[in-house]
């Protein structure tokens, strides 16, 4: 849902940084999204928050080409019909 609301307003060949959870999973269920959606993931750096033991993934999505204008689809749309 994050990469449909955000990736088309990306300019083709700028970067889209994204805070996730520790876990990965999101990631790699991501592929499809990706494709479809003009982007690529670049880079994943697992950090830690100050201050605690709080793990976290920061992942930067390169966007090779343009979002076709069907994107981002109307409030709610994302989340019932994700793209999978």
């Amino acid at each position: 849902m994050l990469l449909e609301y955000c990736l088309p307003f990306v300019e083709t060949g700028g970067i889209f940084i994204a805070m996730k959870g520790s876990s990965t999973e999101e990631v790699d269920a991501s592929k499809k999204a990706l494709a479809e959606l003009g982007g690529e993931i670049e880079n994943v750096i697992e950090t830690t928050l100050p201050l605690s033991d709080i793990k976290r993934n920061i992942i930067l999505i390169r966007k090779l080409r343009q979002t076709p204008t069907k994107y981002p689809r109307k409030a709610g749309k994302p989340s019932k019909e994700p793209i999978i």
